[in-house]
């Protein structure tokens, strides 16, 4: 069963977004293969914040650094609010990106969900980079 489901916005964006009958509240992460933790749910507090199911988590899409190559996204769902900087001093101390729920020294119940994503560049053009020009009906379509 799946607790949460990634959706992609463009190469490198995805929203987070819990499946229903999910425990109230979560903390999200990404850990890279090159061992940069990130933690995505930032609140005033530094714990864990509501994820109703259905809707992406804080509202918001959370772009994933291309160069930092393919990340696993782990989503801890809890009763209770968790420390955000105990579970990520916990993630920083695992030297391998794939652990079980139960490694982690934590209060009430958690399930841990992890999904791999490998972000890709997105389709905004960059500097020095060639724009492609409008389509045929966007160029007609021009006012005046």
């Amino acid at each position: 069963m799946h607790h949460v489901e990634l959706r992609r916005i463009s190469g490198d964006t995805v929203q987070v977004v819990p499946t229903e009958g999910q425990m109230p509240y979560c903390l999200v992460f990404t850990h890279s293969g090159k061992g940069v933790v990130r933690q995505l749910t930032m609140s005033k507090g530094n714990v864990s914040v509501r994820c109703p199911a259905g809707e992406p988590v804080l509202g918001q899409a959370y772009r994933i650094p291309v160069e930092e190559g393919p990340v696993k996204v782990h989503v801890f769902f809890s009763d209770q609010r968790l420390e955000a900087a105990s579970v990520a001093n916990q993630l920083n101390e695992m030297s391998n990106p794939s652990f079980n729920p139960i490694d982690f020294r934590l209060p009430g119940k958690v399930v841990v969900e992890t999904i791999d994503f490998i972000p890709s560049e997105a389709n905004e053009p960059a500097p020095g980079k060639l724009v492609p020009g409008p389509s045929s009906p966007a160029a007609n379509a021009r006012p005046g």
